[in-house]
């Protein structure tokens, strides 16, 4: 059977959803930005103030690093002005820090969630009033009951979606909704491209220490991975042996050969015993780099000159 291969099959010079480096910061316009004033102690509105200040989500133009950073800054802003527990006001107040696409996304989201729940709950109160068993009570008791369900059916029927957003499982459809957000804007299947990069192709660069190459992977590893879809959690981080095994592919194959002269068997030992040995490896050739080699001249240009002197 022929397979075909995609033309871009190993290509590396490819961009990466996260690269291991991260981009030069971009200059933020003051109107892009949202600023909010968070207490120290969100019970206590009376308590230390500090102003923090992060880009709005437009949905069109930020990399999905930005993408990923901007989510813990809404449940930053969130916890500092005590609305987490706040379904209603936490939506109208997220609101505010999406605009363009970003928003339509949040609201459609949000919209479908309260559609399902006043379904669900004009079904639950219509079977409740249905299937009451009358006989079982007095008369007027059954007909207080009965005129009890018959109110909740027709507030089910009536009530307004935004209301959901008031009952306990109202922070967690703003969570929802959020997190919703996050997975149409990224690329398809970000959390697999992430961790194929960070497997095959993150090579640490040549100018870059191992101490430095391997905080590079573990922010990517516990602040991007674990807020990427579908889990949105730490379940979805890298183990550490997949760390390991990152360091042995992205460092030169010279370390390597070295390990197994000494006998270090890098799977068997923590990531912080191989980043030790990886640094006193880096360090052994940078001495080495360091030293001067003497100037050796030929022979025969010393008799070329020892001649020429005597002529």
């Amino acid at each position: 059977m022929k397979v075909s291969v995609p033309k871009d099959f190993g290509d590396t010079s490819k961009k990466p959803v996260l690269p291991l480096v991260p981009e030069p910061i971009k200059s933020v316009k003051k109107e892009d930005l949202t600023a909010v004033n968070l207490c120290s102690d969100p019970g206590d509105h009376n308590s230390t103030q500090v102003k923090f200040s992060f880009k709005g989500l437009d949905g069109d133009h930020e990399t999905p690093r930005e993408i990923l950073e901007w989510r813990p800054n809404v449940d930053r802003a969130l916890t500092g002005l005590d609305l987490s527990a706040a379904g209603l006001v936490s939506y109208n107040m997220c609101k505010q820090f999406m605009r363009g696409s970003a928003l339509s996304s949040f609201i459609a989201k949000a919209g479908t969630v309260f559609v399902n729940k006043k379904a669900k709950a004009i079904v639950s109160a219509e079977q409740a009033r249905d299937n009451y068993p009358a006989a079982t009570e007095a008369g007027h008791v059954v007909a207080d009951f009965t005129a009890s369900l018959r109110v909740a059916v027709t507030t089910a029927n009536t009530r307004n979606t935004l209301d959901h957003l008031t009952e306990a499982y109202g922070p967690e459809v703003v969570k929802d909704s959020l997190n919703k957000v996050v997975k149409n804007l990224l690329p398809n299947k970000t959390l697999q491209r992430v961790k194929r990069h960070l497997r095959r192709e993150a090579r640490k660069p040549p100018d870059m220490g191992v101490k430095q190459c391997i905080m590079h992977v573990y922010r990517i590893n516990t602040k991007e991975i674990a807020r990427c879809p579908p889990a949105f959690n730490n379940t979805q981080c890298l183990t550490p042996d997949e760390i390991i095994d990152i360091l042995l592919f992205g460092t030169p194959k010279s370390w390597q050969r070295e390990m197994d002269r000494q006998g270090f068997d890098p799977l068997a030992r923590t990531v912080t015993e191989v980043v030790e040995f990886m640094e006193r490896i880096e360090m052994s050739e940078d001495f080495d780099g360091d030293r001067k080699v003497a100037a050796v001249t030929k022979k025969g240009n010393n008799k070329k000159k020892a001649h020429n002197k005597g002529s």
